[in-house]
């Protein structure tokens, strides 16, 4: 809708609920009107007269659609590309693991999520214990929503440095120790750090709601 013939709409409404409250309108029933109204503000939104709104429209969905096929040529989102593994044949429990590693890679380097200020909510909280709130209850309620959160979003940003540490520093030093030749065939290390690996993968998946900026 456009915004002139929205702020008349809204007009013609506020008109309709004086005269109802001055009785000059007692005849119909106010249910009755109300939903009248209703049907004339979802008429007013796909009325295929009101041009603008129609060209609003499809200026919208001729920009997805530029970008949809923009991104399906140059730039495709869901492509993952693994610099970490060969482009040979690997078993699908490793692609996994790198894939998922991959992409909150990605998200830290790429969009600087371990300096992001949306795991620190500490300005807001103090800005809240000093503010002056007629209701004090509400007030109190508020900023425990706010250092619960606040304290949450600190264990997804601890949890996600080890992990990017783990993947980028320790990870790579474990795979060294194991190519040396006095580890070949070893068993017992090989079990280890695959549940060291497997224990890591679960621990991502469980901060994946923080991941975004």
């Amino acid at each position: 809708m456009n915004p002139r013939t929205q702020k008349m709409l809204k007009k013609r409404i506020k008109d309709i609920d004086k005269s109802m409250l001055k009785g000059t309108l007692k005849t119909f029933p106010i249910e009755g009107l109300k939903d009248r109204m209703n049907v004339l503000r979802e008429k007013q939104k796909h009325f295929p007269h009101n041009l603008l709104y129609w060209f609003s429209q499809c200026k919208r969905k001729i920009a997805d659609k530029y970008y949809y096929y923009k991104c399906l040529i140059f730039h495709p989102y869901n492509r993952i590309k693994i610099n970490t593994l060969p482009p040979t044949w690997i078993d699908r429990d490793c692609t996994l693991l790198h894939a998922c590693f991959t992409i909150f890679c990605d998200v830290v380097e790429n969009e600087d999520l371990l300096n992001h200020k949306m795991y620190d909510h500490s300005v807001e909280i103090a800005k809240l214990k000093v503010a002056e709130w007629e209701d004090k209850e509400a007030q109190e309620k508020t900023i425990k929503q706010f250092e619960d959160r606040h304290e949450a979003d600190q264990k997804y940003e601890k949890e996600a440095k080890y992990l990017y540490e783990w993947w980028k520093n320790l990870r790579p030093e474990r795979e060294k120790e194991m190519d040396q030749p006095s580890n070949w065939g070893d068993l017992d290390k090989e079990e280890k750090y695959y549940q060291e690996d497997t224990d890591n993968l679960i621990r991502l998946m469980k901060i994946r709601g923080g991941l975004w900026t």
